[in-house]
């Protein structure tokens, strides 16, 4: 079985100019990279575009709508998800490092344009609507920078990416709240563990891991894990770790191996154990979805 961490390390085409743009769709994510429903986090800032139809993204514990032609910034280290994508829905991720608005390291910008806004910054998430001005504005330079990106690649048009992506900064510093509140180190402590017991849950899904065993990965009790769990993420630890089974045996179904077989790997000792979660999760049973799908 893969071995995964999903704190993503983003790779780049070239190291020279560390931006990325993936392009998501119900089908998958080009390039590759983590798609719909995987809950991950990375170091760089991010902004989410939804191109055509709509989606629900999670940022922790917060959930928030996304109509076609909004967008959504995502501060670095938040564990985020876009758990619903509309039927033919497609959305584009942004993603490059703090360290490309601030010219150079150590600059006065640096200080106190960048760091104080990403670094524990209370600051996880800023929707953008069309209705207001100024949001309406990032949107038109965020489409602007797709539109870049698609077309012939060239020095040139890195250094014009790289502008825009400078003037949507400028443009969010006049909209960041005054005060900006430091994130405690209490809630600092409980994302981390919140991601070691996520990584943990989606290197041993396939096997018959307890509350327990998932509580002893961060070393603390199982009461405190399902309490992390629900101030994260508004679920249990349970639900998280059956959902993500279900999601990876949807993978497996378009393949040819048999329901039984991807009950196994899934976790589940038991298919008929496995057959009653997919359909409370999906509303069918895995042998329905198969015949959808093919």
């Amino acid at each position: 079985m893969e071995n995964t961490t999903y704190h993503e390390i983003n790779q780049y085409k070239d190291s020279l100019f560390p931006v990325g743009i993936y392009h998501v769709s119900n089908n998958g994510i080009f390039p590759s990279g983590r798609g719909l429903k995987d809950f991950h986090w990375h170091e760089e800032l991010q902004f989410t575009y939804a191109v055509h139809g709509s989606l629900v993204l999670q940022v922790g514990a917060e959930k928030y709508f996304l109509n076609e032609g909004e967008a959504a910034f995502i501060n670095r280290g938040m564990i985020h998800a876009i758990i619903e994508l509309s039927e033919g829905g497609t959305y584009n991720s942004l993603n490059f490092p703090c360290k490309l608005l601030s010219f150079f390291s150590g600059s006065r910008m640096e200080r106190e344009c960048v760091l104080p806004y990403t670094s524990g910054s209370s600051i996880s998430v800023m929707i953008l609507r069309p209705k207001s001005t100024w949001q309406r504005s990032v949107i038109n330079i965020l489409r602007e920078i797709n539109e870049a990106w698609d077309s012939v690649c060239t020095h040139q048009n890195e250094y014009l990416i790289s502008l825009k992506i400078v003037n949507i900064w400028y443009i969010l510093l006049s909209h960041f709240p005054e005060e900006i509140c430091q994130t405690s180190s209490s809630d600092l402590v409980h994302r981390e563990r919140i991601q070691t017991m996520i990584s943990f849950i989606y290197e041993h899904f396939h096997e018959d891991i307890s509350l327990t065993d998932i509580a002893l990965c961060a070393h603390i009790s199982a009461g405190e894990c399902c309490r992390i769990f629900r101030e994260q993420l508004q679920t249990t630890p349970y639900q998280f770790l059956t959902k993500y089974r279900i999601q990876k045996s949807v993978e497996m179904l378009s393949g040819k191996s048999s329901i039984s077989e991807i009950a196994r790997l899934c976790g589940y000792n038991q298919v008929s154990n496995y057959i009653a979660k997919f359909k409370s999760i999906m509303n069918c049973t895995p042998a329905q979805y198969r015949k959808l799908i093919n």
